[in-house]
């Protein structure tokens, strides 16, 4: 992870400037020795908060002047690389011209080790929202009024969860008319899995008085569902819960943020496979299982021959299209229970779970050599590629997990020794 982010900012940050066309404030930041630095910014960020590029590399402490501010700031930074789990904050943000309030949510961006090394920030402009709900909390009728105009969609609940009122922009979020919903249960309108969670939440609410936020798939009129953010907040009279208001907005754009997100830290970017980090973790579920079935396990580790020369003979984005192929090529070539992952430039490593005998993944890599005896014809050009396969099996040469992936690396490396060979099984003498 800590090579892909810094190939990205060293390239220019292609694929984090994808956030240059959201509305949200992002920040990705780098957890360093000296602080917390900026690494980019988005266009939100330059056009709200008139910031520049000048920021760049700069600690939190050199860009907020409020030492206040600067070290609340620096202390959540320092909780989500601490604890390498999500930060969720509202605060208010300084803008030269306005009140910005902001709410924000802090990711942790992990390499192979665990570490956290960077920081997403993602900011959602709050303000209105925020400045509604502390009038909602004194004048419940100044509140229906500014709600028929809101683009979130806002409910009165009953504390036994009936709802009383929904605002017109329902039609447009979710399909359904405020009508639709009067008189029912809010769960109804909720994905089965979320119904006991999201329900024992707002018991809560209910009972304790205090509000909540909560992210929840809702239905929507058309079937399907999205994902929405909820804030309930309760109203009190004579201290006791009279009404529960909730303010809901879709957030499927930033669920599919978090997804890309996770996906980054456990898959490969260019092929899309598994990565070293999710490879072992998957072989690591593999080994328990066997041990417990009286299984085997198989172990293929693969590398390309003259890689090299194809990216110094056609180019890197020619190469990268064949690690593309390679991908493809081995995916299609063994079964549904096995995994495929990209350990690094073209190396390869498939793990063969729930195999009877040795013959099993010796037929799985001769069917990948057969496969691989096709050239590849990428952009006009024929490329033949040769690949090196290395087999270890659990328990038959080794128990142990690290020495299992030892042994299929030396036999690999046993088969790079003959030009004619393609694949070779640890502790045999015959090269095939």
């Amino acid at each position: 992870m800590q090579q892909f982010f810094d190939s990205y900012l060293s390239e220019g940050l292609k694929m984090i400037r994808l956030f240059d066309y959201v509305d949200d404030l992002v920040f990705l930041m780098k957890v360093e020795p000296r602080g917390i630095s900026y690494q980019y910014i988005n266009q939100a960020v330059k056009d709200i908060l008139l910031f520049d590029e000048s920021k760049i590399n700069k600690i939190l402490q050199e860009v907020i002047s409020n030492k206040e501010e600067a070290d609340l700031l620096h202390a959540q930074y320092m909780q989500v690389a601490t604890s390498r789990e999500p930060v969720k904050f509202i605060h208010e943000l300084v803008n030269p011209t306005r009140k910005f309030i902001g709410d924000t949510t802090l990711y942790p961006v992990l390499n192979e080790d665990r570490t956290c090394l960077y920081i997403l920030a993602i900011v959602k402009d709050i303000t209105e929202k925020y400045q509604l709900e502390q009038k909602l909390r004194e004048n419940e009728e100044r509140y229906r009024l500014i709600a028929e105009n809101s683009l979130d969609v806002i409910k009165l609940i009953s504390p036994e969860g009936i709802i009383d009122y929904v605002s017109p922009s329902s039609e447009e979020i979710v399909g359904f008319q405020p009508s639709d919903y009067l008189g029912h249960h809010f769960s109804e309108f909720l994905a089965d899995e979320d119904k006991n969670r999201i329900v024992q939440s707002f018991e809560e609410v209910a009972l304790l008085a205090k509000p909540i936020t909560v992210e929840v798939k809702h239905r929507h009129q058309q079937g399907h569902f999205i994902w929405m953010e909820i804030i309930a907040t309760p109203v009190l009279k004579d201290g006791q819960v009279t009404q529960v208001v909730t303010s809901a907005r879709d957030i499927s754009e930033r669920m599919e943020y978090r997804e890309k997100l996770a996906k980054m830290a456990f898959h490969d970017y260019l092929s899309g496979l598994p990565n070293r980090r999710l490879f072992e973790d998957r072989l690591n579920m593999a080994l328990r299982h066997a041990s417990r079935h009286g299984e085997r396990v198989g172990l293929i580790l693969l590398d390309g021959r003259n890689f090299k020369r194809i990216n110094d003979t056609y180019g890197h984005e020619v190469g990268d299209e064949v690690i593309v192929k390679i991908a493809s090529r081995l995916e299609q070539s063994v079964r549904e229970v096995d995994t495929v992952a990209r350990l690094g430039g073209d190396e390869f490593a498939i793990v063969l779970p729930e195999l009877i005998k040795e013959s099993d993944a010796i037929r799985i890599a001769e069917r990948i050599v057969q496969v691989f005896e096709e050239p590849c014809v990428i952009n006009g050009y024929t490329i033949e590629f040769k690949v090196d396969l290395g087999i270890a099996v659990y328990p038959d040469h080794t128990q142990d997990q690290k020495e299992l992936i030892r042994f299929a690396d030396e036999a690999m490396y046993t088969i790079k020794a003959d030009t004619k060979s393609s694949y070779f099984m640890y502790g045999t003498t015959t090269l095939v």
